[in-house]
């Protein structure tokens, strides 16, 4: 892309500059540094500044949310206020003047460095350099946003007049060329952008930022796989169709439909767990006494659908049959459509989806796994029945061995600090990353075992070759996030296994079936070289077998 079609960045004071601003003092010219000093303390600069933004975030929050601003007025009211205001906010004294003292040293150190013009200069000539990459990193995201928005138009008008049997006519071809046009203009652009190190550096660095910050807001990363099933069904659920999720236990199914109506729906949802156990009272609402008048008090399913808010049904292959029924009417409604409630007739507007979860059949789920006929063709008249599974089940790579490309992708990015990078010297760097990988193959094993334990069942028959039996429990990617993020935590000075030890088999101690999950657990990790010198007894596991273990280690 051409330097003049790049789009505007507003040139706006450095760190640097605004903290000499603040502390009204300007560079000067100092002993002359050589190359190498040079570098060194602009890089440290930009170390400092990006971290200084971190801490003025710490000071806010220390503070319950005031800004700068606000809290020069508040300590210009004097000390009585501000000991007022840390009193009713119930705020930690200590805290603040930790977190302020912090936020000192950094603008002081920022100002010393800054205060010498040859590394002043030579910091807003890099940040001139970065400006420019992230300019380019931005033309290349904003095409790539387009060319998804128009994907999504184009698929969306193509899928209307299948639906409803008809050929486009001449307004609405002329709309689906248009886009079809458009489509392949930005993919000419694309092919024709330059991708140089420095920009895919970025890009990189970006997209591991936004994984970071959705792991944060809403427990969920965003993959390719996801990217495209959420494609799929998100035109339907603009419309108000249903859809129903179904998948292995921790697979991410009701994360996934919350994920959806935060992210794209812009609405908190409803979620409602199902049971057998479930009353009409909490689908539909119930009648009570209020000031000795019989009223009738809505459900939180029926708030939700009077307040334009998705409705997420998790477990709903675990309501009976008999009281399905109760739905049907609902799940056939988009959005313009008027529901009336069957109770007290008032007539209610949809605006918003119904999502629902089911676990497949398994001997943890011993109830009732198959919806009925009628409310199963309901969701795939909708936005459809989709499976969902463990992330990277089935990939393989070209000599046919099992890879998982988007949980190191979510993993990595749990392990990288907010630039993305992971703290990891150069000599130890290429050890970690053999443990990580062992760790995610591991764990893809189990998983991929205990999918084909809970779709055949027979432990006998699963036992056979290299397949092993899990009846109950199996490593999700929740647990593979909390055990990275303990890993980082402890600044990678333990070895990955001690991690897994601590965090996930010594969590709780578990007898029975799910004891002898454990037992194969560890077996798996033994084979890919973790857990190599582990005693016996560490695991904590009641029943396991020393003997055996030794066996796994290659020691007996």
């Amino acid at each position: 892309m051409k330097r003049e079609s790049l789009p505007h960045i507003p040139a706006i004071p450095t760190t640097p500059e605004r903290v000499l601003r603040e502390k009204k003092t300007e560079a000067k010219e100092a002993r002359p540094l050589g190359p190498e000093e040079i570098k060194e303390q602009v890089t440290e600069l930009f170390e400092l500044s990006a971290a200084r933004a971190e801490a003025g975030k710490h000071v806010r929050e220390a503070w319950g949310g005031l800004t700068k601003a606000e809290r020069e007025e508040l300590e210009s009211k004097g000390e009585n206020a501000v000991a007022a205001h840390i009193e009713s906010a119930r705020l930690d004294p200590e805290l603040i003047e930790f977190r302020e003292t912090t936020m000192k040293e950094y603008d002081d150190r920022i100002a010393e460095l800054s205060s010498n013009s040859q590394v002043l200069d030579a910091y807003k000539n890099r940040f001139g350099e970065l400006k420019e990459i992230l300019a380019r990193v931005v033309s290349y995201e904003h095409l790539r946003h387009e060319e998804d928005v128009v994907i999504k138009a184009e698929q969306k008008l193509r899928k209307l007049y299948e639906e409803i049997g008809r050929a486009p006519g001449p307004i609405e071809r002329k709309k689906m060329t248009g886009f079809s046009d458009r489509r392949k203009e930005i993919e000419e652009n694309l092919k024709g952008f330059e991708l140089d190190p420095k920009t895919i550096d970025m890009l990189r660095r970006r997209e591991v930022r936004r994984m970071q910050n959705d792991l944060e807001r809403y427990s969920f990363a965003e993959t390719k796989s996801r990217q495209e099933l959420i494609r799929q069904v998100l035109p339907d659920l603009l419309q108000g169709a249903p859809v129903l999720f179904q998948g292995e236990t921790g697979s991410g199914k009701s994360q996934l439909a919350k994920y959806i109506s935060e992210r794209y729906l812009g609405k908190i949802p409803t979620v409602i767990s199902v049971s057998e156990q479930i009353k009409e009272s909490q689908i539909m609402g119930s009648r009570g006494l209020e000031a000795g008048q019989t009223v009738f008090n809505n459900s939180e399913f029926v708030k939700a659908q009077k307040e334009g808010r998705p409705v997420i049904l998790d477990e709903v292959n675990l309501m009976p049959h008999e009281f399905a029924g109760l739905l049907h009417d609902l799940l056939q409604k988009r959005v313009g459509d008027v529901w009336v409630h069957p109770v007290t007739g008032e007539k209610i507007p949809i605006t918003a989806p119904i999502m629902a979860t089911a676990n497949l059949k398994s001997e943890r789920y011993k109830q009732r796994y198959e919806l009925d006929v009628a409310t199963l063709r309901r969701f795939i008249g909708g936005a459809g029945a989709r499976e969902i599974h463990y992330l990277d089940i089935g990939k393989k790579d070209k000599e046919g061995n099992p890879i998982a490309p988007e949980t190191l992708q979510i993993l990595s990015a749990v392990l990288a600090d907010r630039h993305g990078d992971i703290q990891w010297s150069e000599e130890e760097a290429m050890q970690k990353v053999e443990e990580l990988k062992r760790f995610v193959q591991a764990c893809r094993k189990i998983q991929e075992d205990f999918t084909l334990s809970i779709r055949e069942g027979g432990e006998e028959s699963l036992a056979r070759g290299d397949r092993l039996a899990f009846k109950e429990l199996v490593i999700t990617l929740k647990d593979q996030i909390e055990i990275m993020k303990a890993w980082k935590a402890s600044g990678f000075t333990e070895p990955l296994d001690s991690i897994v030890l601590r965090e996930f088999f010594h969590k709780a101690e578990i007898s029975g079936r799910a004891a002898k999950d454990r037992e194969n657990m560890i077996k798996v990790f033994i084979a890919n070289k973790l857990f190599q010198n582990t005693n016996p007894e560490d695991f904590k596991i009641q029943g396991l077998s020393p003997k055996a273990v030794r066996q796994w280690q290659g020691k007996e």
